[in-house]
């Protein structure tokens, strides 16, 4: 059966869709650093093959007279040397394609942008990379297939199947506090924060939370110390926006975006609560949050504005206008991101040969991605901005209880010990 030559974006995909051409193209990077250095040709071979199993990933952006489209690549990606800076935009011309396989040294790199897919469909096709890659570069043969939905499963608008606008929920209401300081967007600081997953998950138990409530908790105790006395007497809220995956909820083998989004706040009192505390309510917040009705009425909310009918009559010109304005709008509801991609599980002999596993995000402003391979603990921070003080912050709220970690600087990777 032959497959489309072009796809319809998905509702999320639109909007991000209006980023075309900028330089602060929303893109997600997943990197493994290998046991041994990479075989570039085995590379090249698995990421064909990876493309194979997961066709709507090799596309490009197009441009119709009402909305974008992505059009089928005729050839697969190629494998590069990495020289560009970390989640640097895809889409720089028609023929640009929306991912990026690079390597350097021992360490794999690959970046899909927001246009196609969200964190955990990228997941996906990372996982059949490395898999194919075992297979190539060390001759693991047997592997099981690590998705099994079919090509019309994998390319679901999962958001048009289960839209319903009669349920959209209202827009948030609270003022978020921002972070003080000078931002440059156009050149982001990258970190990874490597910390003892058991160790970690140890400290979350005693408080009674999930790891991600405790990760978040640190994040809002490191904002709050930038806080002035008058913003608290005011009730500035920390306010935090946590992607949540709606595949399970929903039943979605789709590798196109399909999340929804849980928000949860904080308003510092004029004593400091310690991070055990914050992370307890945070985690009541967060239980209110992913309740399935409360998700359900977000995702129809982010459906709403695409769906409106002046817009879609709207030529393309203006729908970039508008979704891109609300998009600005969205983003100056929040304080910052934190995405946890929880445990990522290879096949055992895949796993063999990769010591860590780290998530990107691109950002204008302050993001955190957590995911956990094996015993580590990775942390991805990216900022905007110039003053690194609340990243100092949250890496001393763990050290401070004894669990000491380590951290990667942008692509340089030189490591230091975050005390």
């Amino acid at each position: 059966m032959a497959r489309a030559a072009w796809h319809r974006l998905d509702n999320v995909g639109k909007f991000y869709s209006a980023q075309a051409g900028s330089p602060n193209q929303t893109v997600f990077r997943y990197s493994a650093t290998l046991a041994d250095e990479v075989d570039e040709a085995a590379l090249q071979r698995a990421l064909e093959q990876a493309v194979e199993l997961f066709p709507g990933f090799n596309v490009r952006l197009r441009s119709g007279m009402f909305w974008h489209y992505l059009e089928q690549s005729d050839e697969p990606p190629a494998v590069m040397r990495e020289s560009l800076p970390i989640c640097y935009g895809l889409h720089v011309h028609a023929k640009s394609p929306l991912l990026r396989a690079s390597w350097h040294r021992d360490r794999v790199n690959l970046e899909v942008s927001h246009m196609v897919s969200d964190g955990r469909g990228t997941l996906s096709l990372f996982k059949a990379l490395l898999s194919f890659y075992a297979k190539e570069r060390y001759g693991v043969e047997g592997l099981a297939a690590d998705y099994e939905g079919t090509d019309r499963q994998k390319a679901e608008n999962s958001f048009d199947a289960h839209f319903e606008r009669d349920k959209a929920g209202r827009s948030p209401s609270l003022a978020a506090y921002r972070l003080p300081g000078r931002r440059d967007p156009g050149d982001p600081v990258y970190l990874e924060y490597h910390l003892s997953a058991s160790r970690v998950h140890k400290l979350a138990r005693s408080c009674g939370v999930s790891l991600t409530s405790l990760v978040i908790a640190a994040a809002v105790c490191a904002i709050r110390d930038r806080m002035t006395p008058r913003e608290r007497e005011r009730g500035r809220a920390i306010r935090l926006d946590v992607p949540v995956d709606l595949r399970d909820l929903f039943g979605s083998l789709s590798v196109k975006n399909f999340f929804g989004l849980a928000f949860v706040s904080y308003a510092p009192k004029s004593e400091d609560e310690p991070v055990e505390r914050v992370a307890q309510r945070i985690q009541e917040q967060l239980r209110a949050e992913t309740q399935p009705d409360r998700l359900k009425a977000r995702m129809n909310r982010m459906v709403a504005l695409e769906k409106n009918p002046l817009l879609r009559l709207s030529p393309l010109f203006m729908k970039d206008l508008v979704l891109a304005a609300a998009d600005r709008l969205t983003a100056r509801e929040v304080t910052t991101t934190v995405s946890s991609l929880g445990r990522i599980q290879l096949d055992e002999r895949v796993a063999a040969h990769v010591r860590n596993i780290n998530v990107f995000t691109s950002t204008t402003g302050l993001n955190f991605v957590a995911c956990t391979f094996g015993d580590d603990l990775s942390i991805g921070i990216s900022s905007a901005y110039r003053d690194l003080g609340v990243v100092r912050d949250f890496c001393r709220l763990f050290s401070a209880r004894g669990i000491e970690g380590l951290m990667h600087t942008s692509g340089a990777r030189e490591e230091a010990s975050a005390r």
